[in-house]
């Protein structure tokens, strides 16, 4: 299997919500013969969004029969079921996580992103594991750290201790105080992001994670902000600090 980024343009289309409303689409494959059925092609939206917003399968290819109807999320008015062959993708899940072209440049990616390309297996698990990382939902063991290796390396996380750190710590964010249900109502229920005060991918064996101690929710906007410099990953003290100025 391999991995590929897909540049799209949202004044020519609206992949988030075709995506969203029909789950499986066409995709112009132009002269690609590179991808494969079962590889993973992540869509990255052009200005003004500029960042990756769905990740998606490849469930077939050198479609000639265009039997999707998605011509409402054309927003320049092209027809595309006039340019085929295509490529029929399905939606994997929407990309919260704002992964912008700097992020994936920190991930060693070279150059823009203006047509279909193949990911190296180390940027394609590190962006895996950068996603996941901000993940609400997390999976798996108790003890955590487990690795599975591939290339690179990815670490298993636990639903248990997510569930032990949000019933000793609550769910309000520790740095801002923010809470999801308070702000959305039934849609933001205990919702919340957990937050491994030492990064998983600085362990180089199986821990043990006491919640009380080492887990600790924040919402997605100080988790992401904790993250945002992979070399030097904030305490939730310096970003508090940060906040208050």
């Amino acid at each position: 299997m391999s991995t590929f980024i897909l540049p799209s343009n949202p004044n020519t289309y609206d992949a988030q919500h075709a995506f969203n409303d029909l789950h499986t689409i066409h995709w112009v494959q132009h002269n690609n013969k590179s991808v494969s059925v079962g590889d993973i092609i992540y869509i990255y939206e052009s200005k003004p969004t500029q960042r990756i917003i769905l990740k998606t399968e490849v469930v077939g290819r050198d479609i000639d029969s265009y039997h999707i109807d998605d011509s409402k999320y054309s927003t320049s008015g092209i027809d595309f079921s006039s340019k085929g062959p295509w490529l029929t993708l399905r939606l994997i899940k929407n990309i919260d996580t704002c992964i912008s072209l700097q992020d994936l440049h920190e991930l060693g990616l070279k150059g823009n992103i203006q047509s279909l390309r193949r990911l190296d297996d180390d940027i394609a698990n590190a962006l895996d594991l950068l996603i996941s990382d901000f993940s609400e939902l997390t999976s798996i063991l108790v003890t955590e750290g487990k690795k599975t290796k591939v290339y690179s390396t990815r670490y298993e996380r636990s639903p248990k201790n997510r569930h032990d750190a949000i019933r000793i710590h609550g769910l309000n964010c520790k740095v801002c105080g923010f809470n999801f249900e308070k702000k959305y109502g039934t849609l933001g229920h205990e919702f919340i992001e957990i937050h491994h005060k030492k990064p998983l991918y600085l362990n180089n064996a199986e821990i043990n994670i006491d919640p009380r101690n080492d887990l600790v929710p924040l919402c997605a906007n100080c988790h992401r902000m904790i993250h945002r410099d992979k070399y030097n990953v904030l305490t939730v003290e310096d970003l508090k600090k940060i906040l208050l100025g």
